[in-house]
């Protein structure tokens, strides 16, 4: 069967935006697959997860070349029926949510003092107590200086959360009322937006970057109704 290795959960949630992406994907095409939980990406071909091992081992990295990879591999093709421009809609919302709004997700987590409150006590409450103070405070720092190489990092916390709250209204008027982003069924656009929205709105980090998507009423009704049907 196939495999798809990805982070322990967390809150009983999976926390990472693109492994809930892939394993969403996952079940919108109704493939089985066995979640493998590891804590150490190096394993995967990209030195990072999600990743899988298909069925004839062949092993893939990074959320988009396994969709890749399994449309090719099982001839499919969540996306049939959308026209050019709603492909080329489609491709902009990935990259605002993978390119863009995850590393301000990310400083909400490890650097805003209020996610970190939650985020340090939920993936590493379990370690040994002196570990537990080393191994966080080593892991935020170097959360904080990836985030200034990326760039993001360089903004004040207020400007990011701008940014992102512009991120979320765009989001939000492409959706609209709909059921799904495009068509009568969802497709991977809304795998991607899921993984991304839930691990906003549906994880106990009570940050402003939060309070700000709980303000876009059609995101929370789309979420909740996502995670019922595939959560």
């Amino acid at each position: 069967m196939l495999k798809l290795h990805q982070f322990p959960s967390v809150w009983g949630r999976n926390i990472s935006p693109f492994t809930l992406k892939v394993e969403t994907w996952l079940k919108i095409a109704g493939l089985p697959y066995e979640a493998v939980a590891t804590v150490n990406p190096g394993r995967g071909p990209k030195g990072k997860v999600p990743f899988i091992e298909d069925e004839d081992g062949t092993r893939v990295g990074d959320s988009s070349l396994i969709v890749e990879h399994l449309e090719r591999t099982r001839r499919l093709d969540l996306s049939a029926g959308l026209s050019a421009a709603e492909r080329a809609q489609a491709l902009a919302i990935q990259r605002l949510f993978e390119d863009h709004f995850y590393f301000i997700g990310v400083w909400s987590r490890w650097i805003d003092p209020d996610g970190w409150r939650m985020t340090a006590p939920g993936l590493f409450g379990s370690l040994p107590p002196g570990a537990r103070q080393l191994v966080p405070a080593l892991v935020r720092r170097k959360m904080r200086r990836d985030l200034i190489g990326q760039g993001l990092g360089r903004h004040s916390q207020a400007e990011q959360y701008a940014m992102g709250r512009a991120d979320l209204a765009a989001v939000s008027t492409l959706l609209g009322e709909r059921a799904f982003f495009f068509a009568d069924r969802p497709t991977t656009t809304d795998a991607i937006a899921y993984g991304f929205l839930a691990n906003l709105l549906l994880v106990p980090v009570e940050t402003q970057l939060k309070r700000i998507g709980q303000s876009f009423p059609n995101l929370v009704a789309w979420t909740q109704a996502m995670d019922r049907r595939f959560g």
